[in-house]
């Protein structure tokens, strides 16, 4: 299914899971190769830009965060630029492809902002769109990064086990999306310039500088939640530790007091001593409780308790 918007000086053709009729209309109208057109049917493997004669062809993954799965996947967003038309393909919805593509739709100062000075201007402000957006999801990845640092040092360290996972894997999730991109941009801004004119170095350059933030930040919540990784195992160990600790000196105490239960209930009553007296069940039941208390103090002497 395809849209139309027609600007000043640039024609914005959305499709929106592309069939049979859209790619041949796209073939009879702009002349695209057959092996682009299958590009735009079949998933891609990775991201790519190609200079044609007659028109540029891009290939992006957009990163997009599934609450229910509660990790990051790629959508895919192919793009062909000729001198006078943009056309944006792909299958699922692109939220921010989508926003500024309704914005031109529904209002006019839209329009004339972004389709007013030509394709290579308007496939600036979707990639400038594109790459913003994920700046945004990096706050919001961020925000959940703070929230696990709070919560470690409140004592959940073990809550934070599964939470630590899944951010770590959403972002190693959005990294393999993200990095890989860095060569199409490249390739962008020396294509780009070639086919649009030298006018468009600053705007491609400014995609540059975005996509930079973008990795920059990734490899900051990297190394923070790597080391909050590390932190919470540290913690975890330590507690483990105390509680093995406290476990074992209380099963030092218990064995001889086991011990001597144990011996004054074995079957040879005339070997035992106190076995014939009144007193002899309390005598041993006070012998045991100040071995306890002996055993504690030496423990608490020592730094163990």
């Amino acid at each position: 299914m395809k849209k139309i918007i027609k600007g000043q000086k640039v024609k914005w053709i959305d499709i929106q899971k592309p069939t049979k009729k859209d790619l041949n209309f796209l073939r009879k109208k702009f002349n695209i190769h057959p092996l682009v057109l299958d590009e735009l049917v079949n998933p891609g493997h990775r991201p790519k830009v190609e200079h044609h004669k007659d028109y540029i062809f891009l290939i992006l993954y957009y990163p997009v965060y599934s609450k229910e799965e509660r990790e990051t996947t790629h959508r895919e967003l192919n793009i062909i630029a000729t001198k006078d038309t943009l056309i944006t393909s792909h299958y699922k919805s692109i939220p921010p492809l989508k926003t500024l593509f309704n914005n031109c739709k529904i209002y006019e100062e839209a329009r004339k902002s972004y389709m007013g000075e030509g394709p290579g201007q308007l496939l600036y402000y979707v990639l400038s769109s594109f790459w913003r957006n994920c700046l945004t999801k990096l706050q919001q990845i961020n925000k959940r990064i703070y929230r696990i640092e709070k919560e470690i040092f409140s004592g959940r360290e073990k809550e934070m086990v599964l939470e630590i996972s899944l951010v770590k894997t959403d972002v190693i999730n959005f990294w393999r999306i993200i990095e890989p991109q860095n060569e199409v941009l490249d390739s962008l801004s020396k294509e780009g310039i070639e086919f649009f004119g030298k006018t468009l170095l600053a705007y491609f350059s400014d995609l540059s500088g975005t996509y930079d933030q973008v990795l920059n930040g990734l490899e900051s919540h990297k190394e923070v939640i790597l080391a909050l990784e590390d932190t919470n195992q540290s913690l975890l160990s330590s507690r483990i530790n105390e509680i093995m600790k406290i476990l074992t000196i209380f099963s030092v105490i218990l064995l001889p007091l086991t011990l001597i239960s144990s011996i004054w209930g074995m079957n040879f009553p005339r070997s035992l001593p106190l076995t014939y007296s009144s007193l002899g069940f309390w005598i041993i039941l006070i012998l045991m409780f100040f071995l306890m208390l002996g055993m504690i103090a030496y423990f608490h002497k020592k730094k163990w308790l």
